[in-house]
């Protein structure tokens, strides 16, 4: 693809798509589109195979400036280590331009896809502390598609912990404090049975308390992204055999 950091070749003229992608193209929108859909950048990701696992949302092609618009004020990027190690200079002209900053909540979603991927992650941790944007790390076009998923479906509940934050202050205690209590949460959850840190995090970024976790049906827990119906079992027989009814 032609700098969409989402394609291996070295090629730029070169731009694969979906075999489906021409009805795509005709209507404008996959997955039913409408209002509230996620917004994918056609001209830098058409093509891009983390698309066809995109399922669980909507999403439409649009006029963005990111990668990835997961709603009025979450803006994704996406990039490849070996598309970064190619053209270094490309993650700065997105990272810094206009229209990719117009967002409050700023992510580069960065594909692992190097055997020896060090340096590339220290670097891109730098320019990301630098700039003031998040960096997610996933190692498929799999976990990069939940990962856009969940951006999408609890942007809302993520803009309010944000708030939250700010009206403390900036007090660094409570900071702190907060990043304790959120590894215990985590600690306490992967104690059950093929429930990773990974999926913890997604299930208290999910959930938005481990109280909530902890309350959940199994079937609410079975779609938050990259869970499923196995661990959800294992999660919830876990939880309702440590807290009793009565906590």
């Amino acid at each position: 693809m032609v700098g969409t950091g989402g394609e291996d070749d070295e090629d730029e003229t070169t731009t694969t798509q979906f075999p489906s992608s021409s009805s795509a193209a005709d209507s404008g929108v996959v997955g039913g589109g409408g209002s509230g859909a996620l917004v994918v950048n056609r001209r830098r990701q058409e093509g891009n195979p983390v698309l066809k696992y995109v399922r669980n949302v909507r999403y439409e092609w649009g006029d963005i400036g990111p990668d990835f618009e997961c709603g009025p004020t979450f803006g994704v990027v996406y990039l490849s280590f070996k598309y970064h190690k190619q053209h270094p200079e490309y993650v700065y002209t997105r990272i810094n331009g206009k229209a990719e900053n117009r967002y409050r909540n700023k992510v580069l979603l960065g594909y692992c896809n190097m055997e020896e991927p060090r340096h590339v992650l220290r670097e891109l941790n730098m320019i990301c502390f630098r700039e003031a944007w998040s960096l997610v790390v996933v190692y498929t076009v799999e976990e990069a598609a939940e990962y856009i998923e969940l951006f999408k479906t609890t942007q809302k509940k993520e803009i309010t912990i944000k708030k939250k934050a700010i009206d403390d202050g900036g007090d660094s205690s409570m900071s702190d404090e907060r990043r304790r209590n959120r590894e215990t949460a985590i600690g306490f959850l992967t104690a059950a049975r093929s429930i990773t840190k990974t999926d913890a995090d997604r299930l208290l970024f999910h959930f938005g308390t481990l109280q909530a976790v902890s309350t959940a049906t199994e079937t609410a827990i079975s779609v938050c992204p990259g869970v499923g119906p196995i661990k959800a079992k294992n999660l919830h027989s876990f939880l309702h055999t440590i807290i009793s009814p009565n906590e």
